[in-house]
């Protein structure tokens, strides 16, 4: 009898166990699930106040208030555009590759201060070389170093 209760309590005890991770199982599983799909969806973009408004899109104006052909050859005689200085000798332009940007310093070497950056994709005129080093100009003038290898010539 001692014997049947014991091994009726053990039984008990082993089934308790396996109910039990059972249950932890599903309940884990149920969470996992839960958040996969809570998460599988990207949260609205957040907007700051320095962020630029949209464009408004551009309305064509009607028929009437567009000029006619005779008026669109006449504007033909407004200076365009000035061309481009050619660059001097030795000098390129050339686009930023890495989606960081750049790190502009005032001489070629990591020991240089920073003295600005430059943008990803941005224009730069490649100025000259120097031990793996380019001396570049931006678009605004302002001129520094930057490391070889960084640059795709266009």
């Amino acid at each position: 009898m001692v014997m049947r209760n014991f091994l009726l309590g053990l039984s008990k005890f082993i089934l308790g166990l396996i109910l039990a991770m059972l249950i932890m199982t599903l309940a884990g599983a149920s969470m996992l699930r839960y958040f996969m799909a809570r998460n599988a969806e990207p949260p609205e973009r957040p907007t700051y106040t320095n962020d630029l408004p949209e464009p408004p899109p551009e309305a064509s104006a009607p028929e009437a208030e567009q000029p006619s052909a005779d008026a669109a050859a006449a504007p033909a005689s407004e200076p365009t555009a000035p061309e481009p200085e050619p660059l001097a000798e030795g000098t390129y332009t050339a686009i930023v590759t890495p989606s960081v940007g750049l790190i502009l310093r005032s001489g070629p070497g990591t020991d240089y201060d920073n003295i600005g950056g430059v943008g990803y994709q941005e224009s730069v005129t490649v100025l000259g070389e120097d031990s793996g080093w380019l001396n570049i100009q931006l678009s605004n003038g302002e001129e520094g170093w930057v490391k070889d290898g960084n640059l795709r010539q266009q």
